[in-house]
């Protein structure tokens, strides 16, 4: 039984009040669907001792609201860690730890059931994701490759489209290194299992947050020594500019899409909040001749990305 001292929902709404925070902003922050917290300052539902502990963290209560919360043996929740030994007493630093999904995986995983109240919640975030209108990056298909007016301004497809849509965007190249190229990206550009390519890492971010990672792959027979091999920083038009100037233009392109939830490292990369998947394009581009010179796999986040694709239909 959770027993909940009247002064719960009297310090929830004046803290709210305070911090000048709307049901929608304290949802973005805590995580809880805004009817649900709404419900809950009104007095229509009680809080769970969770809740509590989130709602602390968010309004900056120190432990106010979670001392007036009180759960019995049998309504015990297994808490996700918002202060723990290695971050000390900095609820901040702990929530950041939670929001990139590094103890998701154990406390899902682990032998005790997941409580019933933290089903809610995950259920309550994907409702807010994948429901509630924002606005997604639009990533275009075919026509971000045939663009005449990005190559006369010297934009890569990914700042075209972007720019297009009002958003402002940059691009990273965290890393450029050889490696044995993926069975899967082997296969697309006609290589023998255990090839050597140059390996390209990329995060792209539009208006300051990151929404896309970007493995492409490089043949080192198309590559060479050029600033492809070599170079974090291509300049204008990135990397499909550096591949025109040693001759290879985009005749053609296949790309496959798929989705699934992120690793840990694509978590952290994209600032991912739990329960957020991914959508996974692999993508390889030809020449007029149909020689594949290059492969990229981006994972894209399903919350803030959508792939559009237009094709004329023959009669």
């Amino acid at each position: 039984m959770v027993v909940v001292d009247p002064d719960f929902v009297r310090l929830m709404r004046r803290l709210r009040q305070e911090h000048g925070m709307s049901f929608r902003d304290l949802a973005k922050k805590a995580y809880f669907s805004r009817s649900y917290l709404c419900e809950v300052e009104n007095g229509k539902k009680p809080p769970s001792l969770h809740l509590a502990k989130a709602l602390d963290v968010c309004l900056n209560a120190e432990g106010q609201l979670t001392r007036l919360v009180t759960a019995g043996p049998d309504d015990q929740e297994r808490e996700f860690p918002f202060r723990s030994a290695a971050s000390g007493d900095c609820p901040d630093r702990d929530v950041e730890a939670w929001l990139t999904r590094s103890t998701w995986p154990a406390q899902l995983g682990g032998s005790t059931p997941v409580s019933a109240s933290q089903w809610a919640q995950v259920a309550t975030m994907l409702y807010d994701v994948f429901v509630r209108s924002r606005p997604p990056l639009l990533r275009l298909g075919p026509d971000r490759y045939a663009n005449p007016s990005q190559r006369e301004r010297n934009l890569t497809p990914f700042a075209a489209e972007a720019t297009m849509q009002g958003r402002t965007p940059r691009v990273e190249c965290r890393a450029v290194s050889r490696q044995q190229a993926p069975s899967d990206v082997a296969a697309l550009l006609s290589l023998d299992l255990g090839d050597t390519v140059v390996l390209r890492e990329n995060r792209y971010l539009v208006d300051g947050q990151p929404v896309q990672l970007g493995h492409t792959y490089l043949p080192t027979s198309v590559v060479g020594t050029s600033t492809l091999a070599t170079e974090l920083n291509l300049g204008p038009g990135g990397t499909f500019a550096a591949l025109e100037r040693l001759g290879y233009r985009t005749a053609r392109i296949r790309e496959q899409v798929t989705t699934r939830f992120p690793t840990r490292d694509e978590a952290e990369a994209l600032k991912l909040p739990p329960g957020v998947p991914v959508i996974v394009l692999l993508h390889a581009s030809y020449d007029n001749d149909g020689f594949p010179f290059e492969a990229t796999r981006y994972i894209l986040r399903s919350d803030a990305m959508a792939v559009q694709y237009v094709a004329q239909v023959a009669a």
